[in-house]
């Protein structure tokens, strides 16, 4: 059976031009977490930009698998030189809206947001488990674009964010989408401590599409608003099946351990220590970066130096891409094997 997916359309051409790039790559690397050998090749009928692929057969997780895909627009069935329609692309728990309306400088793209965490699930060891509801973390959330992208995918979202401002935003983001939204939810707030001084303070939020639901099935939204070098200390007992991060662009970051500006590399040397103590054996990552001023080889390395095994070669390879002119982009994904 011959499965074409429509790529989302994108106004850049430039972008769009990478986008079709890293839509392969995501897709193959689903794909192959559930299928034991697929090829994922470019396919365009009347010029229209689509992937297609061969599976045994359609079925409810195959359906549920392609609903996830970040640029997916729409899935088409082939016969002959017939395209049938099996489904809108993006057909996830929450509405785009979620991710989709906050706008800010520096706002990381949804699609490609979703395309990390498909990345670090489904190069994890929990692969075969994606229907269910994992449990991911991203140590640098901003305003939250990761969290509600996995949010939409039924995952349930830990982030920690050092800037009071992003957290702010992102809070009073959420409890107005739950209400304009008739969404049932409730709010849990609490101090962080370590070792016995005040290090921050965490909000959950709990909520589901109606009542029905968040009595058998809810999902819940948290942020810390701390410093990513404490996050063994915020989320103890390793809960996480994935960490997704899109590291900031700059040269310099904020970070309180005992400087008000550091180096990334220097950053990522302490933090990947943290953030591995809060990951379960066989968790995926995934991290993007700017390849101007961290090249892939050295995020690859600064991964295996901490303990993680950096996943390269096929489309492991192929995920840098321009953003704009400062800006070129590039993703490790790795996976953390345990102690």
């Amino acid at each position: 059976m011959k499965i074409a997916v429509l790529l989302w359309p994108h106004s850049n051409a430039r972008y769009f031009e990478s986008m079709k790039k890293l839509a392969a790559a995501e897709l193959t690397v689903m794909l192959r977490a559930v299928l034991t050998e697929v090829e994922v090749r470019p396919f365009a009928p009347g010029g229209l930009p689509m992937l297609a692929f061969d599976v045994p057969e359609w079925d409810g997780q195959m359906k549920k698998l392609l609903s996830m895909v970040s640029c997916a627009y729409a899935v088409f069935e082939v016969r002959g030189d017939a395209l049938l329609p099996l489904m809108p692309g993006g057909q996830l728990r929450f509405g785009g809206d979620l991710s989709g309306i906050l706008k800010y400088k520096g706002k990381t793209n949804e699609m490609f947001t979703g395309m990390l965490i498909n990345l670090a699930v489904f190069s994890s060891d929990f692969a075969s488990k994606f229907e269910r509801p994992l449990c991911i973390l991203d140590p640098m959330c901003g305003r939250g674009t990761t969290l509600f992208e996995g949010l939409r995918r039924s995952y349930d979202m830990c982030g920690i964010e050092i800037d009071k401002t992003d957290v702010g935003e992102l809070t009073r983001f959420v409890k107005k989408y739950a209400e304009f939204n008739h969404l049932k939810h409730k709010t849990d707030a609490a101090s962080m401590t370590v070792e016995g001084k005040n290090a921050g303070a965490r909000t959950r939020f709990t909520l589901a599409e109606n009542s029905a639901a968040f009595k058998e099935d809810p999902r819940t939204l948290t942020v810390t608003l701390g410093d990513t070098l404490l996050a063994d200390k915020f989320y103890r007992g390793r809960p996480f099946h994935a960490l997704v991060c899109d590291l900031p662009y700059g040269v310099q970051h904020e970070s309180r351990d005992g400087q008000d500006k550091v180096s990334l590399d220097k950053l990522m040397k302490k933090a990947l220590t943290a953030w591995k103590r809060t990951l379960l054996p066989g968790a995926g990552v995934a991290l993007s970066f700017n390849a101007n001023t961290l090249p892939l080889s050295a995020a690859r390395e600064m991964l295996q130096n901490a303990g993680f095994e950096p996943l390269v070669g096929g489309a492991y390879d192929g995920l840098g891409h321009w953003v704009e002119q400062a800006i070129t982009r590039d993703v490790a994904v790795a996976r953390f094997p345990g102690n």
